[in-house]
């Protein structure tokens, strides 16, 4: 194994604590180191999947339909993204045409467009199933928009268990608005680096670093160090930027946030006990200062409305960046037959930050498609069941293993699937594996969610464009804050606050 490749790899180990929930099977508590060697031991003990909750989801709608509570013919009117349709239907629709074959019941899909999710289900009133991000929660359950799933994992005896052979890998971060059940898991969208491999593998670009910086070329640790990496990489006028990371108006928080948890022991926190912000602190303030460096180092029009991972991506494939940051997804294109660095780069974990020696290291899910049920739902049991069929670990890994789906593995044993391997390659799923244990829930985690972030996005993106000091940015966000929970009402979001954080769960 090279250098690269081995520092590359986050061999801090992988603690997995899931939370004391009722329809969460508690199973492990201790330490596993993930490399791809434990992958392939753990093959060897791992049993046979039994054929246990596919089939069981199909028996249920059987049932249903034998009771007459559901006609044999109904519809089930199913709403993705546009990425995320290929993955719940499978190739050349394969999953689509076996459950209705199975089953009788029609899959009715549409696409719907690339806004919260919240405006959608509003609205809409012809959706049984359909996607939100992880960050949405807070205000889908409180606002009546979606089905607590609860009362349905009761019906049907379902669970959401983590066990390391088929489990969810963290169903606490996926699934869970306080101790209520607001999703099925269908996606894992915590954050990976992406370096060139090429460019630090030259033996050139080694010297030329070691001159300029006094140190080997080797994966960045902290921000600082991934900073002085990009700058030295920087060359516009060679048609290569240092970075690609994304700066869209609509997602910076995305990219702050792991900056900003990594600032303290064990994170640091947006608000106080009293729901006062920290944001416009010290490790605020550096945060926002390492999230605006970037754009220096990025192409014009980085900071463009709607500039996302569909204007970075490209540039990163063409070999026209050194780094980037994306989900796991990345991978799937970079691997690809026809990518122009297939061979070119690697997976990292993202940066942290020095903390009395330690080196603290914070993650969190940016995107997160997972599946809820909109309150008018006409079907809301054969959507539960449909869901739990395609979340299964028998159905699961076909749709993840889909190439042109953006549904990104969210069990264990999606990890060691053969089809999957070959799509994103052991190396980059190894990285992701180990990502997980320092992985927090995304954005605020309580009601009016879209309002703070919303606040925060504005004034990053002002930052970002010289307007605002980063000073500047977050004590205006601060204030803005203060005001949007008073009008909330303070100790209702006090209350929220404490419950939310109270599952925090981090590894080192």
């Amino acid at each position: 194994m090279d250098d690269l490749t081995r520092r590359a790899k986050n061999h801090q180990g992988l603690t997995t604590i899931a939370p004391d929930r009722r329809r969460v099977a508690p199973y492990r508590r201790g330490l596993a180191v993930v490399t791809l060697f434990s992958w392939l031991l753990l093959d060897l003990f791992t049993p046979v999947l039994a054929q246990g909750q596919a089939e069981r989801a199909l028996d249920a709608v059987r049932d249903l339909i034998v009771s007459g509570e559901v006609q044999p013919n109904a519809v089930l009117r199913l709403a993705f993204k546009q990425g995320n349709v290929n993955a719940y239907l499978g190739n050349d629709l394969e999953l689509q045409r076996e459950w209705e074959q199975q089953t009788g019941i029609v899959l009715e899909t549409r696409i719907i467009p690339q806004l919260p999710i919240q405006q959608v289900i509003a609205t809409s009133k012809d959706i049984d199933l359909t996607v939100a991000r992880n960050h949405e929660f807070p205000e889908l359950i409180p606002l009546g928009l979606i089905e607590d799933l609860d009362p349905l994992f009761e019906e049907f005896g379902f669970s959401l268990d983590d066990d390391p052979y088929t489990g969810f890998i963290r169903p606490d971060l996926q699934a869970y608005l306080g101790e209520r059940i607001a999703a099925i898991p269908a996606d894992g969208d915590p954050i990976v680096m992406y370096l060139r491999r090429d460019l630090m593998e030259d033996p050139r670009e080694r010297q030329a670093f070691r001159e300029a910086t006094g140190r080997d070329l080797a994966v960045p640790e902290t921000w600082e160090e991934y900073e002085t990496l990009v700058r030295f990489f920087h060359r516009p006028e060679k048609g290569l930027f240092g970075s690609v990371e994304e700066r869209d108006p609509e997602g910076a928080w995305m990219f702050w946030l792991p900056r900003y948890l990594s600032m303290k022991l064990p994170y640091q926190p947006l608000f106080d006990a009293n729901m006062r912000p920290l944001i416009d602190s010290p490790q605020g303030i550096a945060a926002t200062e390492s999230y605006i460096a970037m754009a220096s180092y990025s192409p014009p029009g980085i900071d463009k409305d709607g500039n996302n991972y569909s204007f970075t991506l490209p540039f990163y494939m063409q070999g026209k960046a050194f780094a980037t940051m994306f989900t796991i997804a990345a991978a799937k294109l970079l691997n690809g037959d026809n990518s122009p660095i297939r061979d070119k780069y690697f997976a990292a974990p993202i940066p942290g930050t020095r903390i009395d020696g330690r080196l603290v290291r914070r993650n969190t899910i940016i995107y997160g498609n997972n599946l809820v049920i909109p309150k008018d739902a006409a079907n809301r049991k054969l959507a539960f069941l449909y869901a739990m069929w395609i979340t299964s670990p028998e159905i699961s890994p076909r749709s993840v293993g889909v190439r042109g789906g953006f549904t990104d593995p969210y069990r264990w044993h999606h990890l060691r699937d053969s089809r999957i391997l070959e799509i994103y390659s052991a190396q980059a799923l190894e990285v992701f594996a180990n990502t997980w244990p320092v992985t927090l829930p995304p954005g605020t985690g309580i009601p009016g969610d879209s309002e703070y972030l919303e606040t925060l996005n504005t004034n990053l993106t002002a930052a970002i464009r010289g307007e605002l000091t980063a000073t500047e940015a977050m004590t205006k966000t601060a204030a803005s804050w203060e005001a949007i929970t008073d009008r909330l009402g303070r100790e209702s979001q006090i209350e929220n606050w404490k419950a939310f954080t109270s599952n925090f769960r981090v590894g080192p």
